[in-house]
C-alpha cells in the first residue's frame, strides 16, 4: 500500500507543477498508468515490489523536471487572434461614442451621456469577458436546461409586464429598465448547446419534442415588435440542428415554418415604412473615404447612436473607417467559424457555431439597415453600438469563446461527447 502511495506522491507533486487544472485529470491517470507498467516491466524482470516501484519512478524522471516540461506543453494562452479584433472594434465604437457625446448637436445624446455610460459598459465587460474565459465553459452544461427555463420566464415576463418603447416590451427591474430581449439569442444559443449537443433527432418523439423547444421562445418573440432579434434566434436555431446532426429535411421544415410569420412583416414593412429617409442616403453618397468631419453631425434619425451606428461612422470617419470596422468584425466571425472546426467536444464546437451565427446575424441585419437594404430596426451593430444590456454579453459570450479555445487540448468530461 505505502508503496502504490509513491504513485500518488509522485503524480501530486507533478500537477503542482502544471498551472493548467484543466488537464490535472487526464494527466493524473496517463502518469500512473505509465508508472504501472514501467513497474510490471521490473516485476517481470525479477526485481522485488519495492525495487520494481523505485525503478518506476526513476526511468519517470525528476519531478520537477517532468513538471517543467509538462508546464509548457499544456499551457493555455489567451486566443490573442480572436481577442484583438474585438477590442480594436470596442475601442473605436467608443471614440464614436467619444464624438457622438462631446462633438455632436444631439443634445439628447449630450444629455444621456453615452460616452460615460459606454465606458463603463465596456469596462465591466471586459471584467466579465476575462472571467468568463478562465471559467470552465464545460461546468455549464448542467445549466442548460435550467438556463432554457430560466430564459424563457424571463421572456414571458417581459412580453406581458415590460413596459413598451415603441413596440419592445423592456424587462422592469424597478431600478432600471433592461432590453431583455436583444440578448435573448446568446441565452437560447448557449442553452441549446447544452441541450442539443446529444440529441436523437431520429427518434420520432424527441425529434418533435426538440421543435417544441426550439420554436417555443421564437413564438413569444413573435408577439413583440422585435423583428431582427426573432430572425437571428430563428437563424441560430437552424445553426443549432445543423450541428447536433438534425435531418436536412427537418432543418428545411422548421426554417420554413418559422420564417413565415417574419417574412410576412418584412413585405408589410417595406412596402409602408421606410426607416431610412432620402436625405439620409443622399448623406451617405456624399460622404467620402476619409469622412466629411469629426465635427460636423448629419442630420440623421435619432436613433443613431444604437441602430445607425454605421451610417454615422460612413458619414463621420468616412468609407475607409467604415471598411476597417467591418473587416474586424467579418476577421472575427471567421476566426471563431474556423477555429471550431478543431475542437474536438461537439458541446464546445456547438456553443462556438451557435455564438458566432448569432454575431454574423446580427451584424448582417445591422449593416443591411444602415444601408437602407432592411427595413428592421433592432439589430445592434456588435460591439459598437450603445447599450449596456447587449455589449455585456456580447463580452461575456466572447469570454465563453476564449474559454473554449483555451480548453481545446484538455480532455473531455465524462458524458461530454
Amino acid at each position: 500500500m505505502r508503496l502504490e502511495d509513491d504513485f500518488e506522491v509522485y503524480t501530486k507533486e507533478l500537477c503542482k507543477k502544471i498551472r493548467n487544472k484543466d488537464v490535472h485529470a487526464s494527466l493524473k491517470l496517463e502518469i500512473s498508468d505509465h508508472l504501472q507498467t514501467l513497474k510490471e516491466e521490473a516485476l517481470l524482470a525479477g526485481l522485488s515490489e519495492e525495487e520494481a516501484t523505485a525503478q518506476a519512478l526513476a526511468r519517470m524522471g525528476d519531478v520537477k523536471m517532468l513538471g517543467k516540461q509538462l508546464n509548457k506543453t499544456h499551457k493555455a494562452p489567451m486566443d490573442i487572434k480572436t481577442l484583438i479584433p474585438v477590442m480594436i472594434a470596442s475601442l473605436f465604437g467608443l471614440l464614436v461614442m467619444y464624438y457622438l457625446q462631446f462633438h455632436s448637436t444631439f443634445t439628447e445624446l449630450q444629455n444621456l451621456k453615452v460616452f460615460n455610460k459606454s465606458l463603463i459598459f465596456y469596462l465591466v465587460g471586459i471584467l466579465l469577458m476575462l472571467g468568463f474565459s478562465w471559467l470552465d465553459y464545460r461546468k455549464l452544461l448542467q445549466y442548460s436546461k435550467h438556463l432554457y427555463v430560466g430564459t424563457v420566464l424571463i421572456l414571458l415576463i417581459t412580453v406581458i409586464f415590460g413596459v413598451r418603447v415603441d413596440g419592445l416590451p423592456f424587462l422592469i427591474l424597478g431600478f432600471a429598465n433592461v432590453n431583455f430581449i436583444e440578448i435573448t439569442p446568446f441565452l437560447l444559443v448557449i442553452s441549446f448547446a447544452g441541450i442539443f449537443h446529444s440529441w436523437n433527432w431520429n427518434d420520432s418523439r424527441k425529434s418533435w419534442l426538440g421543435v417544441g423547444i426550439l420554436a417555443f421562445p421564437i413564438l413569444l418573440l413573435f408577439t413583440t415588435s422585435a423583428l431582427a432579434t426573432s430572425i437571428i434566434c430563428i437563424i441560430g436555431c437552424i445553426a443549432i440542428m445543423l450541428s447536433s446532426k438534425a435531418s436536412i429535411k427537418q432543418t428545411v421544415a422548421y426554417a420554413a415554418a418559422t420564417f413565415i410569420w417574419p417574412v410576412f412583416n418584412l413585405v408589410i414593412l417595406s412596402q409602408n415604412y421606410t426607416l431610412i429617409n432620402t436625405v439620409d442616403i443622399k448623406n451617405l453618397g456624399a460622404s467620402n473615404v476619409i469622412g466629411s468631419s469629426l465635427h460636423l453631425t448629419p442630420n440623421l434619425i435619432s436613433e443613431v447612436h444604437t441602430d445607425l451606428i454605421f451610417m454615422y461612422i460612413i458619414y463621420s470617419f468616412g468609407w475607409l473607417a467604415a471598411i476597417i470596422a467591418v473587416v474586424l468584425i467579418v476577421f472575427f466571425i471567421c476566426r471563431i467559424l474556423r477555429a471550431a472546426k478543431n475542437i474536438p467536444f461537439i458541446y464546445g464546437k456547438m456553443l462556438v457555431i451557435g455564438l458566432a451565427v448569432t454575431f454574423a446575424s446580427q451584424f448582417i441585419l445591422s449593416i443591411l439597415t444602415n444601408l437602407g437594404f432592411s427595413p428592421l430596426s433592432d439589430a445592434a451593430m456588435p460591439f459598437m453600438s450603445f447599450g449596456g444590456t447587449h455589449i455585456l454579453f456580447e463580452m461575456i459570450a466572447l469570454g465563453l469563446i476564449l474559454s473554449i479555445f483555451k480548453r481545446r487540448k484538455a480532455a473531455d468530461i465524462p458524458g461530454l461527447t
